[in-house]
């Protein structure tokens, strides 16, 4: 959407394009998914149905309760104008926001515990002139986003600074990229960067009082839709006049049938593959679930997906440090550490419970990996841990090679998607 114009001004100009009984099939309840939803009941349609895998809706902007505190295991922060849609989200279903400002962003050595606050102002005030060339370029694109920027920062984002004049990526924009969960710059086209500087210069940060989940939850609750958790769904099979669902519901399978279907989130596809693992490591998914095209296998086989891990652990020893969020920098700056934890959060100031994000590849470096390289850190670093409490692996971030999303063949195949019924 145009995030220059309003929201109840865009969804006035826009009518349905089928009937509104149409029934309307949404596999996941995450942020995607419920947008989804969400613009179809503006539009009008009144047959929607989101099935979702898990318990509750949110996705990867997963909130959970510890100690009777709320943590973000997921998304969680929002720069004051980088999201206009969520803002006004946020306002139209009274989901109160609070600011950060008592979150330090500081480099942490793993070795000592050691650590120093980061220049984040000056890092986003020297690729400021590039962002605003950037968009410049493309103001008059039609396209938003990294659609928008794929044409003129195709290139991987180390090669793409050195032609304009930038040596380097500017710590806090590179250490704040990783860790939010996109991969290591080295490996990425400025256009994810770019995307990412341009929406984290926008002031101060947020974050929902009750936690991410409560906005989509939220948001849930006041759509006229059939909403279904704890249905996994097994396979999909499009048909010239319908859609066929089997799902897994309460250890029963049932048959769902839907005139549209519409694909959200992590939607295990067998042809995909997973960043940072070997090339012949494709997402795990024994069986084909969707009937697929020639076309759509090729376009799918070219989407890497992060494989994420979210940690919380109770530890003794580190109650000093204030609350904050920590870039380890050594495993920052080199991918061939990865599996070692990227960065740590302390989220309350009497709290003893900290987070810790870290990548895997999906082949040998997997959960208990990701859990024993986060104990050594702590231990290196004077800590102890006293409880596991949770990990989350996220398959997150799908996204294309600098060779891939900008390539003549991957256009050629995105078009026929424009024309897909079943889409």
């Amino acid at each position: 959407m145009d995030t220059e114009k309003s929201i109840d001004d865009q969804f006035s100009k826009l009518h349905p394009s089928m009937p509104v009984n149409t029934k309307i099939g949404i596999v996941g309840a995450g942020p995607s998914g419920l947008s989804a939803a969400y613009a179809l009941v503006r539009l009008g349609y009144n047959n929607v149905t989101v099935l979702e895998k898990h318990h509750s809706v949110g996705g990867m902007c997963e909130s959970v309760e510890i100690e009777g505190r709320v943590y973000d295991l997921g998304g969680q922060v929002l720069a004051a104008s980088s999201a206009p849609v969520i803002f006004h989200l946020a306002k139209e279903t009274g989901s109160p926001l609070e600011e950060m400002d008592s979150h330090k962003l500081a480099v942490i050595d793993s070795s000592s515990g050691k650590y120093q606050d980061i220049k984040v102002a000056d890092d986003y005030v020297s690729v400021m002139s590039l962002t605003l060339a950037i968009q410049e370029k493309v103001k008059h694109s039609g396209r938003f986003g990294v659609h928008a920027v794929s044409e003129v920062a195709s290139d991987l984002a180390p090669e793409y600074l050195e032609q304009h004049g930038l040596k380097t990526i500017p710590k806090s924009v590179a250490y704040g990229y990783t860790a939010s969960g996109y991969g290591f710059v080295q490996d990425m086209p400025y256009a994810y960067l770019h995307e990412f500087t341009r929406t984290s210069m926008a002031g101060k940060i947020r974050r929902f009082k009750g936690g991410y989940t409560s906005l989509w939850q939220r948001i849930a609750d006041s759509l006229p839709i059939k909403l279904h958790c704890n249905t996994e769904v097994l396979t999909i099979k499009r048909n010239s006049d319908c859609v066929t669902v089997n799902v897994k519901c309460s250890n029963e399978i049932e048959t769902m049938e839907f005139d549209k279907i519409i694909i959200s989130g992590n939607f295990p596809l067998k042809y995909g593959r997973t960043y940072r693992s070997v090339p012949s490591t494709n997402l795990e998914c024994e069986s084909e679930v969707m009937d697929v095209s020639e076309v759509e296998k090729d376009l799918f086989s070219k989407v890497e997906t992060n494989d994420y891990y979210t940690t919380v652990l109770k530890i003794k020893g580190m109650e000093h440090m204030p609350v904050g969020f920590y870039y380890f920098r050594e495993y920052m700056e080199d991918p061939s550490t990865i599996g070692n934890p990227v960065a740590m959060q302390k989220f309350y100031a009497d709290s003893n419970i900290f987070l810790f994000w870290s990548y895997g590849n999906s082949a040998d470096i997997k959960g208990p990996t990701v859990n024993e390289l986060a104990i050594k850190s702590i231990k290196s670093m004077g800590g102890e841990v006293e409880n596991f409490i949770l990990q989350r692996r996220f398959k997150y971030f799908p996204h294309v090679s600098s060779q891939g999303i900008f390539s003549s063949s991957f256009q050629h195949s995105v078009s026929p998607f424009k024309k897909d019924s079943k889409f």
